[in-house]
């Protein structure tokens, strides 16, 4: 691992202040999460186990955690929410606010390559996450953002069709005309739970394919630009949306993005007494143990979403994502005002994680509209 990758994430996050604002990048410097050395000896933990698990992984381990591996099999006790409702204009997606413990994981749908390529940079900004608000200071994000350059390649994740490509002034496709600048949209050829699966690529500064063209994963679309409400920052803003191409049906992409090899994705759920999800709490995630022949510590910072105005995952009903974990034990704690809890966890390579915290009292105040200028960042 690159011994100092971690000062130079934490230097950039100095200089940022926010994700949406204008990176300060070295020109040849790759921020991506470095490989991971894995050590040849197989690591085994003897302790007490709170779900069944038959792993495939070559990592034979038994941690207490909420962990439950991924399997093919059909999950049980899983959320039944009213799914892909008819649009009517005006109206709200409705999703059952409460959730039952999983005690099978569904396999996980990592249909997506990464649009930006490796040697710029090519993961999630970890200050701005779907669901998030950044205290507030920002409207609530409905994607992920990748930042990067001005006119740094934009690739496809996946293989389908271009439904839309040009500027969003005269076609609403975020919360305001002009939202993304200049978009294209790709529906996919694959469907999830048999409703159609689209992609969103924002703030571009250039469009390199047209309406009704076939793309195949890898395709260039297009560069990344600051057009739209980016205020001039240059990144790539990138959205899942599920059963429906607006605004109100977006869904986590780093469920749907493929980890880092031999690196795998956390998912989690914080619900109240009454199984209802609780937003905005504060989560730290911290690395006890990595299995990999260099020790370095890997720390966390994020929230739960905030309420109404994205959406969980119909299998899942999670309210947090974190992906591009190394493989290994972690402790992951929540804090609100009342109290704070931690569990611990395992991060099993190449797979979909999942810990829940249940009877979680929610803050004692929060805005579900965040505090913002008349035009904020995104």
């Amino acid at each position: 691992m690159r011994p100092n990758w971690y000062k130079v994430v934490l230097a950039l996050f100095i200089l940022m202040c926010a994700s949406c604002s204008q990176p300060v990048l070295q020109p040849n410097l790759t921020l991506r999460p470095p490989e991971v050395s894995y050590a040849s000896a197989t690591f085994t933990n003897t302790v007490t186990l709170t779900a069944t698990i038959s792993p495939t992984s070559t990592i034979t381990m038994t941690p207490t955690s909420t962990y439950t591996n991924t399997s093919t099999s059909t999950p049980t006790n899983t959320p039944t929410p009213t799914m892909f409702p008819t649009r009517v204009p005006g109206a709200t997606n409705t999703i059952v606010p409460t959730y039952l413990p999983i005690s099978d994981l569904p396999a996980p749908h990592f249909w997506l390559h990464r649009p930006i390529s490796p040697e710029y940079n090519d993961y999630v900004i970890p200050t701005y996450r779907y669901g998030s608000t950044q205290v507030g200071t920002l409207r609530v994000h409905h994607g992920v953002d990748f930042v990067n350059f001005l006119d740094t390649p934009i690739n496809s994740t996946m293989s389908g069709r271009v439904i839309f490509a040009g500027r969003d002034y005269y076609t609403k496709l975020g919360s305001i005309k002009d939202f993304y600048g200049r978009v294209i949209v790709v529906r996919a050829f694959d469907h999830f739970l048999h409703q159609p699966v689209f992609v969103l690529y924002g703030h571009l500064n250039t469009i390199l394919v047209s309406k009704g063209q076939t793309v195949e994963e890898g395709t260039l679309l297009g560069t990344v630009g600051g057009a739209g409400v980016a205020k001039g920052g240059s990144h790539l803003h990138m959205e899942v949306r599920v059963g429906h191409n607006d605004y109100s049906s977006t869904r986590n992409p780093e469920l749907w993005l493929r980890p880092y090899p031999d690196w795998g994705t956390l998912a989690g759920r914080i619900t109240d007494n009454r199984g209802r999800l609780v937003p905005l709490v504060n989560i730290t995630v911290t690395s006890k143990q990595l299995y990999e022949q260099e020790i370095n510590p890997v720390r966390r910072y994020l929230t739960t979403y905030a309420d109404g105005a994205v959406n969980p995952d119909e299998l899942l009903g999670e309210n947090f994502v974190l992906a591009d974990l190394p493989p290994g034990i972690y402790t992951v704690g929540i804090n609100t005002e009342s109290s704070i809890q931690r569990k611990n966890v395992t991060i099993v390579p190449d797979k979909l994680n999942w810990i829940e915290f249940v009877n979680v009292n929610p803050p004692a105040t929060w805005t579900p509209t965040p505090i913002a200028t008349p035009t904020p960042k995104q």
